[in-house]
């Protein structure tokens, strides 16, 4: 059994317990805070997005359910079909332009085919 104060991540001995204690304390809430922001937003997020997306969410919940939009939004070439779109979300998609580049990077989860299909067909049961 490793010591009480046994960091397995690095394989190295914390100082105290309150450092310990801060350590999980913050892997914790950056766990949480993924799970939420997945089921929330609909991304598929990593540890290693959290710092980057941390950072751009003020601007990320705003603009989400139009993620498509903004990855082929061009704002010098609009189409009659995206004018209505640019809109009724003009001042979100302004302050998003910035971001573009790492909006493209995200992926958003797939919910139109779940894993699990069910047969939505009815049941009928004959005696």
């Amino acid at each position: 059994m490793p010591p009480a104060l046994y960091n397995c991540k690095t394989g190295e001995r914390y100082a105290s317990h309150d450092e310990m204690c801060k350590e999980r304390r913050h892997r914790d809430n950056m766990g949480q805070k993924l799970r939420y922001w997945r089921k929330r937003y609909g991304y598929d997020l990593s540890k290693n997005d959290y710092e980057e997306f941390n950072k751009h969410i003020d601007t990320i919940k705003n603009i989400y359910h139009i993620h498509d939009f903004m990855c082929k939004f061009d704002k010098n070439n609009i189409s009659g079909d995206e004018l209505e779109i640019y809109v009724k979300n003009h001042k979100s998609i302004n302050n998003a332009l910035p971001i573009q580049s790492y909006l493209k990077t995200l992926k958003p989860i797939d919910t139109k085919n779940p894993l699990v299909e069910f047969d939505s067909s009815p049941l009928v049961v004959t005696f």
